[in-house]
This record gives C-alpha cells, structure tokens and sequence, in this order.
C-alpha cells in the first residue's frame, strides 16, 4: 500500500477536474493505497503567504504538510487558466513546498539532493482549447508546477492534459472516465514497481 496526496486545485465548487479526479481516487482506494483529498474549495490556508515565510500556516494546511511528508505520490488536478496554474494552487504550492522542508539552499538540499527525492508526482490539468496554445506559451500551466516538485528533488514526473474541453468540441464523458482510469493503473503501476502486485 502506498500514500498518496491529491490535491483539487480548483477553488469552485464543482469542477470537470474534481470529477475526474473523484474518479481517480476510488481507482486508487480499490488497489488499496490509502488517498488524502485536499479539496482547495475547502482548505483553510493562507492563500498570498501575506507574511512570506513568516506566516503562521494553518492547522488544516500543517496536517496536510505532514501527510505529503510520508506520501509516495502527489497527485495534482487542476485546470489552466490564462496559461497558468489557478491562484488558489499557487497560493498552495507556497505553503507546502516550504524552505527548510522540502528544499533547502543553505544546506544545499535541493534539486537532485531535494528532501523529496524519494517521491512521485502526476500532473494532471485541462485546458479549454487545444494543448498547442498552451505550448506556444511554453507550458507555463505545467511548468509553474514543475518547478517546485524539481526544487524539492521530485523528477519522477507524469504529465497528462485535458484538452479541447470547452463545450462545444469536447468529446463524451466516457472518454474522459477511461483516460483518467487508465492514468489511475499507470500510478499504480509506478508505486507497485519492485512490489508485490496489487489487482
């Protein structure tokens, strides 16, 4: 059995992402891996780190932080707006990925030294058009996530985007319901090498 964090990073209520990563972590939960949902619609955290790293992080947000801890994966949903990652997953990033905690300069843990070395990540984003504008803007929505996971030494990184989800040109839900099950068996796959296989 391994832990692992996924965190909503949509700050609404519902979402197509929240959806799909429900679907995701019933998947995860039937291999018997034990699963934290962060849900950001729901957090109490302070999302500016109006004290940088001087704020006094929240209850909720310091369980959270112990529980990323001990994870094997982390797992992030989330959609892309203007190129981006959602202010409310930003303002996440800053309050988990912490100084002295995940990465340190002074000690000079970081990148291939990072005190995440050991773990995984899956980024899995939708975005509204298709993928080849969110390349021509350098994958900004993915590289802002990326970016801290390297820092903290996390480079065991799955990417998988929703494309083309707008409305109008989006495929049947069923399409979505059997990607997002087959990343859930790829996971498994990742967390299970060089283990006892689970059904």
């Amino acid at each position: 059995m391994a832990r692992i964090l996924v965190v909503q990073g949509d700050a609404r209520a519902e979402g197509t992402m929240k959806q799909l990563s429900q679907i995701y972590i019933e998947q995860m939960r039937l291999r018997n891996h034990e699963v934290m949902l962060v849900d950001l619609a729901k957090l109490d955290y302070d999302k500016t780190l109006s004290k940088g790293y001087q704020t006094e992080r929240t209850p909720e947000m310091l369980a959270v932080k112990e529980f990323a801890q001990e994870a094997d994966l982390l797992t992030f949903f989330y959609p892309i707006w203007f190129a981006n990652v959602p202010s409310a997953l930003k303002g996440f990033i800053e309050n988990l990925f912490w100084v002295g905690e995940t990465y340190s300069f002074r000690t000079k843990n970081y990148l291939f030294r990072g005190m995440w070395r050991h773990k995984k990540a899956s980024i899995i984003y939708s975005i509204g058009g298709q993928e080849i504008y969110h390349y021509l803007f350098g994958w900004s929505g993915y590289r802002g996530m990326r970016q801290p996971l390297w820092l903290s030494g996390i480079f065991d990184i799955r990417r998988t985007s929703f494309a083309n989800m707008d409305r109008s040109v989006r495929k049947p839900d069923s399409f979505y319901t059997t990607k997002i099950m087959a990343l859930a068996k790829r996971d498994n796959q990742r967390l299970t090498k060089n283990r006892p296989a689970l059904s």
